[in-house]
């Protein structure tokens, strides 16, 4: 009885751990199968997609968490110091690198000490371009010489160069000025404008006859920004640019002068990653057409910046004087007639929303009002194209106020212009900090009114 009591425990043992193994075995082969049925998932490009007809219906919104100007180093963004109690000089937003000319405005690149005119480059220790190993090869460089070749003009040492040129060099310790092309922004379009200096008195008995018509032609420029800080010990950078403008090649109807305008605009400005951001430009203009104008303004922002690629806030352009030319126009009977007329800029007041997009694009929308009690409509883009390409719009219509004019349409002003840009830095280009806050002049932040 003893015995088979035994056995039969040791029978029901047996067919419990039997049991146990083929459970794990048969869950083990299920999970492989489960594997093996499971088709892997493969990541495959945007151009492998479109190539195979899998083409996604729009494109993906910019994030609104703030990512697009987050560091992957750390989750956070800071409004100041971005240079204070860092590696480097590196903050956490501060899109930097660690080393190497092709940096922005971090250490050892910029204008910070390393590279540029900092001390140790530049104008400054040694005999020539740079005296640091990181700025040029170690050689004498642009030599001009006298009997022995490569001597005179030397990149580094004292100016003493019979260390590598013979007795009988001459030396020549010229400064190479050395330029750091990721800082520069280059742009080049088409434009259509026109505002009251596109029409003209043609005839002399009836100031009030004025006839012509809109303009259209190209412009290119650059426009360049640096970090200020090293020398001002404050969040603060620069910015300098010109643009060019051909329009009228053909003429118009009261004359066969082709447009030629410069634009020259200089400043400074503080940028953020969140909160307030403002800034201050001088504005010139020389407008060479059926007269010839020089004139100035101030032109400036201050916005509010949130940490989820929004931005509000105000811009105005403010003259800083009139100025008046003796003008030679030709009529419809083809005669000559001179007078003299008397222009001014328009001041102008914006309220702007302005929206980021990845690449360090953006796009922004305004609406305002003029001196004159005119109203101010309009909207650009620079929308990246590229890493180093971004495609340029803008447009800007001044609706003339009907009650204090005497001319009608012939006061309306508007300017539409669509170009490319080319930044040899990419998008941070001289650093998220110093990219010129300003777009150089034209004709829609800088209209001009006759008197």
């Amino acid at each position: 009885m003893i015995t088979s009591d035994v056995t039969r425990r040791r029978t029901i043992a047996t067919s419990f751990l039997l049991a146990m193994a083929m459970t794990t075995i048969g869950g083990s082969a299920l999970a492989a199968g489960n594997q093996l049925r499971t088709p892997q998932k493969k990541r495959t490009s945007t151009i492998a997609r479109a190539a195979t007809g899998q083409v996604r219906p729009a494109l993906a919104e910019a994030p609104l968490d703030g990512t697009l100007i987050r560091s992957k180093a750390a989750n956070q963004v800071r409004q100041v110091g971005f240079l204070d109690g860092c590696t480097n000089g590196c903050g956490p937003v501060c899109d930097c690198c660690d080393s190497g000319p092709s940096c922005g405005m971090e250490s050892s690149c910029g204008i910070e000490a390393g590279c540029g005119f900092e001390p140790g480059c530049g104008f400054d220790n040694g005999c020539g371009v740079e005296s640091c190993q990181s700025c040029g090869p170690p050689t004498c460089g642009m030599e001009s010489y006298l009997g022995e070749p490569a001597c005179g003009m030397e990149m580094y040492g004292d100016c003493s160069c019979d260390a590598c040129c013979g007795p009988n060099s001459i030396p020549v310790c010229l400064p190479l000025l050395r330029i750091n092309w990721c800082r520069f922004q280059f742009f080049a379009g088409v434009q259509g404008f026109k505002g009251p200096m596109n029409f003209a008195n043609t005839t002399a008995a009836n100031p009030n006859s004025r006839s012509g018509s809109g303009s259209f032609g190209f412009y290119e420029g650059l426009n360049e920004g640096r970090s200020l800080k090293r020398w001002l010990g404050w969040d603060m950078a620069a910015q300098l640019g010109f643009r060019a403008t051909q329009s009228n090649l053909s003429g118009a109807e009261f004359t066969d002068e082709t447009r030629n305008q410069v634009f020259v605009t200089g400043g400074l400005f503080r940028r953020v990653d969140y909160g307030l951001q403002y800034g201050l430009v001088f504005d010139y203009l020389n407008d060479d057409w059926w007269y010839q104008g020089r004139m100035t303004q101030l032109r400036g922002e201050v916005s509010w910046k949130t940490a989820d690629c929004h931005g509000f806030g105000f811009q105005f352009m403010s003259g800083l004087g009139d100025d008046s030319s003796d003008t030679f126009v030709r009529n419809s009977a083809g005669v000559l007639t001179r007078s003299t007329i008397n222009f001014e800029p328009t001041d102008q007041y914006r309220l702007f929303y302005r929206r980021l997009l990845a690449g360090s694009g953006d796009w922004t929308a305004f609406g305002g009002w003029t001196d004159r009690s005119d109203t101010i409509l309009g909207a650009g883009m620079n929308l990246p194209l590229r890493q180093k390409l971004m495609l340029s719009l803008g447009s800007t219509y001044l609706i003339p106020n009907q009650d204090s004019t005497n001319f009608g349409n012939r006061e309306e002003n508007w300017n539409i212009s669509m170009g490319l840009v080319y930044r040899p830095g990419g998008p941070m280009g001289c650093g998220r900090y110093c990219r010129p806050l300003f777009d150089v002049a034209d004709n829609g932040t800088f209209m001009v009114n006759q008197k």
